[in-house]
């Protein structure tokens, strides 16, 4: 033990002479050489330099999905906000539009639908029509031909007096003048459904009307019939579309509203059978001599401003 212990002593009284005899003012030398030296600090600096910029890349990528991510966001907001909510785009009201004695007029809706109002009319309509809502119109009075376009997501309503007529894509005309007994809706393309409003609720007067079919109401007493007309048709000028069942009556009124007449009937009860005609694309003079030809009546017309219609006798 005595051997161990006086060799531990040696070494470390060797130690402190090196200690001693270092110079305190002079740097310690651990490289051995100024070239050791520049070696090792290239090694330190390019490790350095190669940590910084691996840092550097991945905290450029994070920031670059981050970017991405908020762009997606906005993106998505903006989208739901402009498609989902239209009505904060743009103002959104009531549109009328009349005609008088003697006019008609073409009104084309937001949806490209197309409505032919007659003489002495008038038709309400929203400037816009918004997704997953109906396409509202309200035939406040008179006569419309309503051409509708198809849009399964839009179901397509006219409101007229007190009756509603729902469809998606047809062709249809109604006739609901205050001064007229009755309320008439003719489908010439497509299907529609007819449905009133009363005290016990919602009543369907036809689930399904098609083409050629005609429904009228008395709008005293609210009884109705569903009638299919396939009459002759009066030659035309344009598609058969245009054409309207009648009765002789009821297309001396029609008259009187297109060529701005005082039309007077004689002997109504004469004559009540229904003609298919076309009363927007013919001058008054053709259309007269072709009913006249058809229906057997005599007609006058005085000063152009008087239509005098004598239906045949029943021994005619």
């Amino acid at each position: 033990m005595g051997d161990i212990n006086n060799s531990s002593d040696n070494q470390d009284q060797q130690a402190n002479a090196w200690y001693d005899s270092t110079n305190d003012a002079q740097p310690f030398d651990a490289f051995g050489s100024s070239e050791r030296q520049q070696q090792i600090g290239n090694e330190i600096y390019d490790r350095i330099t190669s940590t910084i910029s691996r840092k550097r890349q991945r905290t450029f990528l994070v920031l670059k999905i981050a970017a991405a991510v908020v762009a997606v966001i906005v993106n998505t907001v903006f989208i739901v906000h402009y498609f989902k909510k239209p009505a904060a785009q743009e103002d959104i009201s009531w549109v009328s539009v009349s005609t008088r004695a003697g006019e008609s007029s073409t009104i084309v809706l937001p949806d490209s639908s197309t409505v032919t109002l007659k003489a002495n009319s008038r038709i309400t309509y929203l400037s816009a029509f918004t997704t997953g809502d109906e396409r509202n119109v309200k035939l406040e009075e008179g006569e419309a031909f309503f051409d509708v376009r198809k849009h399964a997501l839009l179901p397509f309503t006219v409101h007229a007096k007190g009756l509603r007529i729902k469809v998606l894509g047809t062709s249809f005309n109604i006739s609901a003048y205050s001064n007229q007994p009755d309320f008439k809706v003719e489908v010439m393309s497509g299907k529609i459904r007819v449905e009133r409003d009363d005290a016990s609720g919602t009543k369907v007067l036809a689930a399904e009307m098609t083409s050629d079919q005609c429904l009228t109401m008395n709008k005293n007493t609210a009884n109705y019939k569903i009638e299919t007309r396939t009459l002759a048709t009066i030659p035309t000028r344009k598609t058969a579309h245009v054409t309207r069942s009648l009765t002789l009556q009821e297309i001396g009124q029609a008259l009187g509203d297109r060529f701005n007449l005082f039309v007077q009937l004689n002997n109504p009860e004469n004559d009540t059978s229904v003609y298919t005609v076309d009363l927007e694309h013919a001058s008054l003079d053709e259309i007269l001599r072709t009913l006249s030809a058809k229906t057997g009546f005599s007609y006058t017309v005085v000063n152009k401003q008087h239509l005098i219609i004598q239906p045949k006798t029943t021994d005619q």
